[in-house]
């Protein structure tokens, strides 16, 4: 029982370091450094049964030395199984409502179909002009099924200069740790353009259908019996660069039975 005791105290206390000490993950490849950061809210979750949660994940991308900047051309961030994704009766969008659009159009036509929000940061490179930075809201929608895939369509938009386009999330599940996958491509009309240098998106949307409230995402904390909680891998993000660079970064994270 003695031994049962310090192994539960000692689980407890390595919890609440990764509670206060969560932080960007880095991986640098030559003169590229990329952070990935995320998790779920809250960490108190029930042990066996699915609770409404909100997913967060964002990245961030620099150079040392003054090094051009690559372009980012591919995003997937695959999620730890014990969260799932519900959209059953949720309303949908398509990309023809919110582009183009403003974020005031894309939110009055498709207010039903929002499941998160981010923002994005990018340098803007357009023929004859000095690279430019450009901050722009992410609005997150529930997108149709392509090849019975889910989609998430996240519209970009920045006010100043006023300009959007799309990313078009496809989520898919597959077997093992890692088992539901996000991967988008950015645009041709941005690829010209746009380099980004922050994202973060936030899942987090309920929903009413036929009289029952649903979560669009949900988790457990699956510790084993008798423990207070457990650390896991929270998420494995890649990002493609133009001229074929590729990093790969995991993030661990914990939760708390509750």
């Amino acid at each position: 029982m003695r031994a049962k005791a310090l192994l539960l105290t000692a689980i407890t206390a390595c919890l609440l370091l990764f509670t206060q000490g969560a932080s960007a993950e880095l991986a640098q490849q030559g003169k590229l450094l990329v952070g990935f950061n995320g998790g779920l809210s809250p960490k108190a979750l029930p042990r066996n049964k699915p609770a409404p949660v909100a997913v967060k994940v964002e990245g961030d991308i620099k150079t040392t030395q003054g090094a051009p900047l690559p372009q980012l051309r591919t995003i997937t961030v695959a999620i730890n199984r014990a969260g799932r994704l519900y959209d059953k009766g949720l309303p949908t969008c398509n990309v023809k409502a919110i582009q183009p659009a403003t974020e005031a159009e894309a939110q009055t036509l498709c207010h039903r179909s929002i499941v998160g929000t981010g923002h994005v940061t990018l340098q803007a490179h357009i023929s004859g002009q000095h690279s430019f930075p450009v901050e722009g809201k992410l609005l997150a929608f529930n997108g149709p099924r392509k090849n019975g895939q889910k989609i998430v369509l996240a519209q970009v938009y920045s006010d100043d200069p006023p300009g959007a386009f799309v990313l078009t999330f496809t989520l898919k599940r597959q077997p093992g740790l890692f088992g539901t996958v996000m991967s988008t491509t950015l645009p041709k009309e941005a690829m010209g353009w746009a380099y980004l240098t922050h994202f973060d998106m936030t899942l987090d949307r309920s929903y009413r259908h036929k009289g029952v409230v649903h979560s669009y995402v949900s988790a457990a904390c699956s510790a084993p019996a008798g423990f207070p909680g457990a650390v896991f891998p929270f998420a494995k993000a890649r990002f493609g660069f133009a001229g074929g660079q590729r990093l790969g970064i995991t993030v661990v994270r914990s939760c708390r039975v509750g």
